[in-house]
């Protein structure tokens, strides 16, 4: 049986642990905890540049987290997760959109944001087996849209 869908979602709401795994996140500290939702100060290095920005995740336990932001050079951040429980397992949907206010990054940034999505998504799949072991046949990860397989993890371009 592949990875539940109450596990991944505990994954990807510990925003606390991304800088020990997933790559460019540098701090994480939430605030205001509340029922469904809470404040995080995060600091991401997108290129060669350190972004500092604040977020609001708000979230429906096991289903849905949806992140918004902004901060330094952050104009928008908003990030949508959707985890669909299957027998063997569940579907992932995350939509990721990012705006910054400085042209040339931002230039930058839409070029490599699938390369970014793809590592950020291929991080969690190595954390979920850390975590929880190593969870049956291959699957697929894809992101803007694209449904993603959870049981067992590995990341497809």
């Amino acid at each position: 049986m592949g990875y539940t869908a109450e596990q991944l979602f505990d994954l990807v709401l510990d925003v606390e642990r991304y800088p020990a795994f997933v790559p460019g996140w540098e701090a994480a500290r939430v605030s205001d905890r509340r029922e469904g939702s809470y404040r995080t100060d995060q600091i991401v290095r997108m290129l060669a540049f350190r972004q500092r920005f604040r977020s609001v995740t708000t979230f429906e336990r096991p289903h849905r987290i949806h992140v918004t932001g902004q901060g330094d050079g952050v104009k928008h951040l908003e990030m949508s997760w959707q985890f669909l429980p299957r027998d063997d397992g569940c579907d992932i949907d995350l939509e990721v959109s990012l705006g910054l206010s400085v042209r040339p990054l931002q230039r930058l940034a839409e070029t490599a944001s699938r390369d970014t999505t793809r590592q950020m998504l291929t991080a969690f799949m190595a954390e979920a087996e850390r975590r929880f072991g190593t969870k049956g046949a291959a699957a697929t990860t894809t992101a803007k849209g694209d449904r993603s397989r959870c049981p067992p993890m590995t990341a497809t371009a």
